[in-house]
């Protein structure tokens, strides 16, 4: 099935019809089930790769061009009067780090896919981990940068486990992203977050109250 019949499926209408909005989150789903088909099945030994920042970056054209769609994609587009850099404005890229480490944890975790080694990643599922920084009469000014929503790389699993630390009782859910290799196999980001963040803490700039602590996690 090709990206515009999958998304006339999912809308009832042709990508030529469909606002940017409804192409990226019909092309989010198509990416998503092309990655499930790639994914490595079994084995006796696993890697997991722990890092506290995975700097992803935005994952449309990447995971097009790991999958050997790009190409294809893009012309279907450009036939119906679109291109696919448009789209790609669409995409909120991953609060998920903000440093050199972050992207390195990154690169290994593409590494690992594109190797075909039966290997994960690890991590925290910060919500407002990649603050924006802007410029107010001459000042420099941070924002919160929101990036979860309801039409995310991420997968809601059902897997859940409670943390106890320090007198707090919390639990964590794992959602899932797709790390596609290069003409290889599909891997995944593993993302912990607890249930129980309050986005709505966070006030002027990116400060909020930090005595509330089970909402300030992660």
């Amino acid at each position: 099935m090709t990206a515009n019949e999958y998304i006339k499926v999912r809308f009832g209408r042709h990508m030529d019809q469909c606002t940017n909005e409804e192409i990226y989150i019909g092309l989010l789903e198509y990416v998503k089930d092309k990655a499930q088909d790639k994914e490595i099945k079994g084995g006796k030994k696993k890697l997991y790769y722990i890092s506290a920042e995975f700097l992803i970056g935005k994952l449309l054209s990447n995971n097009l061009i790991n999958l050997g769609l790009y190409d294809e994609v893009s012309k279907e587009l450009e036939a119906c009067g679109k291109s696919l850099a448009e789209i790609e404005e669409i995409e909120v890229e991953p609060s998920l780090g903000n440093g050199g480490l972050g992207r390195l944890a990154a690169c290994f975790l593409d590494s690992i896919a594109t190797l075909g080694l039966n290997g994960d990643g690890v991590g925290l599922a910060y919500h407002m981990g990649l603050f924006k920084q802007v410029f107010n009469n001459n000042l420099q000014n941070e924002e919160p940068n929101p990036w979860m929503s309801e039409h995310s790389w991420m997968t809601k699993t059902d897997k859940t486990y409670k943390v106890d630390f320090g007198g707090f009782n919390v639990q964590s859910r794992m959602y899932d992203i797709d790390v596609t290799g290069y003409d290889s196999v599909s891997t995944k980001l593993h993302l912990f977050d607890v249930e129980t963040v309050d986005e709505s803490i966070i006030k002027d700039g990116i400060n909020f109250d930090k005595s509330e602590f089970t909402k300030n996690l992660p």
